[in-house]
């Protein structure tokens, strides 16, 4: 009789190790708080605490790279490598660079000024150099070249209009600063001749007479399907078919309350109500229209000199239309609900008015304007129509 024995060989036990550290400024020796510490290859992120400190723990042996960085320094990325049960200590110095502050993103010169500033600041350390070049010869920017440490410098631009065409202009403005190793671009956009409203779309707008008028539909607002807009601080918008690419055409189509921003019919020969339209800016009443449609030789011939030319954004024939006024009208059409079987685009341009919802309206039939729709109860609660702003008359100084 006899036994055999068997030895089992032992399991390896890893002991993990960690990675710690502390993050410094390089020219005060202080430590710096809420520093991003990255480690890779686990992409693993921490960050440094008020004293400085930072620590990975429960590393598995290997090497690592740790990447530390944050606003006003330079980047600093060292390797380590872990052993088992053991703590590798990563120190890191940073040192300081400049970081630009640009005051604006964009400066709307409107239809009227010509001269507007902005400012370049260092919210960083040491001094930062920059250039400011203009996308187009007739801006101006004053001064060109500078430099900030802990002062902010005032930069002038100038537009000089002699040539210019009467159309909305969208140009740069582009600020170059040294910042550390790297050159950091910045840009200002410059607009002129235009409309910006709070969702930042910018407009070609027209004068026509004593009256300045958008020249494209409006298109502010958040997107609602077949239901009616609701009181409650936010511009809703239908977009014609309930599909947004036709707002990005032909722009919003607004029900008349959410129009009018919940305010009462105004009749006045000027509108005082700004509705949805942006500052300075207003919804049209029935007599400003009225002043439009009169100017341009009354209501059988107005619609062609308002209308869009061609056939692109109006069912052919579009009879009569020349656009000699600017207006640029397109065949935006009306939103009504989804059984709607009159309202097939292209085919009129609704526009209402702060008076009443009896929209004035366009059609590719006809260089008329008129109040008439086919087969359509505009007084349904879903119904929208384009809108175009009028700009406010000067304000008594």
């Amino acid at each position: 009789m006899g036994s055999t024995l068997y030895r089992c060989k032992p399991e390896e036990i890893i002991l993990h190790g960690e990675i710690s550290g502390l993050v410094s400024d390089a020219q005060t020796n202080q430590p710096l708080q809420s520093v991003a510490v990255k480690l890779n290859p686990v992409n693993d992120t921490t960050r440094t605490g008020s004293d400085g400190e930072y620590i990975f723990e429960n590393l598995t042996p290997g090497n690592y790279e740790i990447q530390v960085s944050s606003q006003s320094y330079a980047e600093s990325t060292k390797t380590a490598a872990v052993t088992s049960a053991k703590t590798e200590k990563v120190n890191f110095t940073l040192n300081g660079i400049p970081v630009p502050k640009i005051s604006d993103n964009y400066l709307d010169f409107g239809l009227d000024s010509l001269i507007k500033s902005f400012t370049i600041s260092n919210i960083g350390k040491g001094k930062m150099v920059y250039t400011i070049t203009a996308s187009k010869d007739w801006i101006t920017v004053s001064s060109s070249t500078g430099n900030v440490t802990n002062e902010t410098d005032t930069i002038t631009v100038t537009i000089n209009k002699g040539g210019l065409s009467e159309n909305k202009h969208k140009e740069a403005i582009n600020i170059y600063s040294i910042v550390g190793q790297d050159v950091k671009k910045d840009s200002v956009s410059v607009l002129l001749n235009g409309l910006m409203d709070s969702d930042l779309n910018y407009y070609n707008v027209v004068t026509i007479g004593t009256q300045t008028w958008m020249a494209e539909n409006l298109n502010v607002g958040t997107r609602i399907g077949n239901v009616k807009p609701k009181n409650n601080g936010i511009i809703e918008k239908y977009c014609l078919y309930w599909q947004e690419g036709n707002c990005d055409i032909y722009g919003g189509l607004y029900q008349w309350d959410e129009m009018m921003q919940y305010n009462q019919a105004d009749d006045g020969i000027i509108g005082t109500t700004q509705g949805v339209c942006p500052v300075g800016w207003h919804i049209p009443t029935n007599k400003e229209w009225l002043t439009l449609i009169y100017y341009l030789g009354g209501p059988d011939i107005a619609g062609g000199k308002l209308k869009e030319t061609g056939t692109t954004h109006w069912y052919s024939p579009n009879t009569d239309a020349t656009n000699e006024s600017g207006f640029s009208a397109l065949g935006g059409d009306y939103q009504v609900d989804l059984t709607d079987a009159c309202s097939s685009g292209k085919r009129y341009g609704v526009w209402a008015s702060s008076t009443s919802t009896v929209p004035y309206s366009l059609t590719y039939l006809s260089g008329a304007v008129t109040n008439e729709l086919p087969c359509i109860n505009y007084s349904s609660s879903i119904a929208g129509s384009s809108v175009r702003c009028v700009k406010d008359p000067p304000k008594n100084k």
